[in-house]
């Protein structure tokens, strides 16, 4: 609270300065644009009072989400189990239905029904912001830096370029999860239940590839063994992903970047190890913290952060105003494009860790799908997030409806239900870290589509991909050692936040709105495969809405569910037991959590 507190006097002192001088007088457009995006400081325009106690607020609903526990399923003494590690691992590898149901509906009662009070104070709060910031309420302040009056309609957009695709995934997946759980637990034409999807809020699917994969046995590549075989090392990693950039152009790291980046887990003290590339705002000091470990994912992440630091090295020489992304999305989405590229079987080739092509349809299809489980599946509920949020802010939603119209709406645009029947003394949402530390959500969702963009624009200058040529897949496109890449990549990088993102993205490749068609490129093969399968499976694609999710009276609700009762492997006293219970001015980080 000390280090928040700190940071908020002095946004809150540029705040009362750059109001005083006004916005609208300025020289020049320039100057108006700098004035104008340091105006806006968020919550520090409260005055110390509501400041503290929207801190407070805030730290208040995340002390619950970082301490919450609960007990295993018939086990009521083996309690204290976290969501890192123990509930993760369990949404991620457990196949029983009872257990996952059980975990999924007790970290929400821990979690987002004890907070949904205090949730609703911060919203007051942070609305109250809003307006001092001169936005109308929270969700306008949200879309700011995306500059476009039609944020939303274009938005809705993009989801709808995409949604055929995602219907085809989401369809196969319910078949392959009613193969394997049996069809009086998944209807063939009804919403997923939420909790056997891999993950507690079944963002993204990827931890249910084994049981649902196009071709068993058919596996793509993983190079960590091989990487660990040649005898690679943290530095050796970060070397290869220095090379990548070298190879395009971009100049080599400086020597501080080496000396001061923690790149291996200490020995000596405890540190987060969540992957963060730092900008210290003195144009010369840039660092990354990881605790690299030997295996393909962090060989990706590697390059990601890369990408972070080369973006803060091209805008460092811009105003202080400007070094930052186009949009909030920008940095996620180069980081994302360049681990598109560093994953594909051309580039592990060249860098001597595979030895031999792979050139096989149902190994190709095995990638494409895996890559589908995490990034199609997760768009919708990245949507979700803020479309839900947004309503809140503006008053659509009420308190008391909070809970219901998070399921409406998941219903609308993931196809998923909850497992259980859900009611208002219930506060899902509040189960996601980012509802409770008011993070907006929107660059997600954006990052996702619009790194598909920027790949094909990379892959285009590059001269790896052309849509008319079947033979040159863009999943099968390699960038390294493209110089016209490059300096496509540093004119996106180096014009920072110093134009409408629109603009920026313009002038870099071509073009100006977010589109959902390249993804749906990328996915191409896998798109035909998905309707094909369908097709022979005679599979409903969509969903029908079957039956309540929700319902404002608590009097059944945690005990009805599809398929079902809730906790079958659990006795009647304890279900009705779980019912009645029922920082710095001058630093720039980009560390992500999805």
């Amino acid at each position: 609270l000390n280090a928040q507190q700190i940071y908020s006097n002095f946004q809150h002192g540029l705040w009362e300065l750059i109001n005083q001088i006004g916005t609208t007088r300025s020289p020049d457009e320039v100057t108006l644009r700098q004035l104008r995006l340091l105006s806006v400081v968020g919550p520090a325009a409260l005055s110390p009072d509501q400041l503290d106690r929207y801190n407070r607020l805030i730290n208040d609903m995340l002390s619950i989400y970082n301490t919450a526990s609960i007990c295993a399923l018939n086990e009521p003494f083996r309690c204290g189990l976290k969501l890192n590690p123990e509930l993760k691992d369990i949404m991620a590898k457990s196949r029983n239905w009872d257990e996952l149901q059980y975990v999924w509906t007790e970290w929400r009662r821990n979690t987002g029904q004890v907070m949904k009070d205090t949730f609703e104070q911060m919203v007051q709060l942070s609305n109250e912001a809003a307006k001092l910031n001169n936005f109308t309420d929270t969700a306008e302040y949200w879309s700011f830096p995306y500059e476009s009056l039609t944020l939303r309609s274009d938005l809705e957009d993009a989801w709808e370029s995409v949604k055929p695709l995602y219907e085809l995934l989401h369809a196969y997946v319910r078949r392959r999860l009613r193969d394997f759980y049996g069809p009086d637990k998944i209807n063939r034409r009804a919403p997923l239940p939420a909790h056997i999807l891999g993950n507690m809020w079944a963002q993204n699917w990827g931890n249910i590839f084994d049981i649902t994969q196009p071709y068993p046995g058919r596996d793509f590549l993983d190079v960590g063994p091989e990487m660990v075989r040649q005898g690679y090392g943290p530095l050796d990693i970060f070397r290869l992903a220095e090379d990548f950039f070298v190879s395009m152009n971009f100049s080599a790291l400086p020597l501080d970047f080496w000396s001061g980046s923690v790149l291996q887990e200490p020995l000596d003290r405890v540190v987060l190890c969540q992957p963060s590339a730092w900008d210290f705002c003195n144009r010369e000091d840039f660092r990354i913290k990881m605790c690299t470990k030997i295996n393909m994912k962090d060989l990706i992440t590697a390059h990601h952060e890369l990408s972070h630091i080369h973006y803060f090295i091209q805008y460092r020489n811009l105003p202080k105003a400007f070094r930052d992304g186009a949009n909030p999305a920008f940095h996620e989405a180069i980081g994302e494009a360049i681990g598109l590229s560093v994953g594909t079987p051309r580039h592990l080739q060249t860098l001597g860790l595979v030895q031999t092509s792979v050139d096989d349809s149902s190994v190709d299809i095995n990638f494409l799908y895996m890559m589908a489980l995490d990034k199609v599946a997760f768009l919708p509920f990245a949507y979700l997030m803020d479309r839900w949020r947004y309503d809140v802010f503006k008053g659509d939603i009420y308190k008391d409806q909070y809970n219901c119209q998070w399921w409406r709406l998941s219903e609308m645009y993931t196809g998923i239900k909850p497992p259980v029947l859900r009611s208002e003394l219930d506060f899902d949402p509040g189960s996601k870290y980012h509802i409770p530390a008011n993070i907006p959500y929107m660059r997600f969702f954006v990052s996702t589509l619009l790194q598909f963009q920027l790949y094909r624009a990379l892959c285009r200058a590059a001269g790896q991909y052309n849509p008319e040529d079947l033979t040159r897949p863009l999943h099968k496109c390699d960038i390294y050692r493209s110089k016209e890449a490059g300096r496509m990549l540093r004119q996106l990088m180096e014009k920072g936040s110093s134009l409408p993102w629109n603009e920026v993205l313009f002038q870099a490749i071509g073009e100006s709105r977010l589109d959902g068609n390249a993804m749906r490129e990328y996915f191409r093969p896998l798109e035909d495969w998905l309707r094909n399968e369908n097709l022979r499976t005679q599979e409903y694609v969509g969903w029908v809405y079957d039956g309540d999710y929700c319902k404002q009276s608590i009097e059944t609700a945690g005990l009805q569910v599809y398929g079902g009762f809730y906790n079958g492997g659990i006795n009647l006293i304890n279900s009705v037991v779980i019912l009645v219970l029922a920082v710095c001015a001058s630093l720039n980080i980009h560390r992500v959590i999805l």
